[in-house]
């Protein structure tokens, strides 16, 4: 899998319906079948986005999810926002997803969207809100890279 990559802007129509740019329509697993056909599971992201996931990362989610300790009081808060967030979506046959009205509201999205790769999901943002998110870490891209590729830690936030 070459994985979601690049940004792309978009619309929400009346309905709440966004079309998925044809490039990320187009990126295929493992037994070569795109990523987006069928159904995708879409929830409460982090940062103020939504996360759209083909089944098969959903799977490992949920998969790791299930290894951790239920009796973590972070772990019952966090599993309960994101499980009852979650809905199943599947794009029609023009590619368009319809976002369920409560995450509309909750990643605060009207007009325009836009959609973003991460290389094993897509992540869904109002444009303003992901251009305060990416000032708020402005100049720290390369002290980040550091940490992560080096091995000196990660960061928390």
């Amino acid at each position: 899998m070459s994985g979601f990559l690049g940004q792309y802007q978009t619309t929400l129509d009346d309905k709440g319906r966004f079309a998925l740019p044809a490039k990320l329509r187009a990126v295929k697993g493992v037994a070569k079948k795109p990523l987006l056909e069928g159904e995708l599971t879409i929830t409460k992201g982090l940062e103020g986005c939504l996360s759209l996931y083909p089944q098969q990362e959903w799977q490992k989610i949920q998969e790791r999810l299930s290894s951790l300790n239920f009796t973590k009081k972070d772990f019952r808060f966090f599993s309960r926002r994101f499980y009852s967030s979650a809905g199943m979506v599947t794009p029609d046959k023009n590619g368009r997803i319809l976002i369920p009205s409560h995450l509309l509201t909750e990643a605060k999205l009207s007009k325009d969207l836009l959609v973003i790769g991460v290389n094993d999901w897509i992540e869904l943002w109002d444009p303003i809100r992901y251009q305060y998110y990416l000032e708020q870490f402005s100049g720290s891209y390369e002290d980040v890279a550091e940490r992560l590729f080096t091995g000196d830690g990660e960061s928390d936030e």
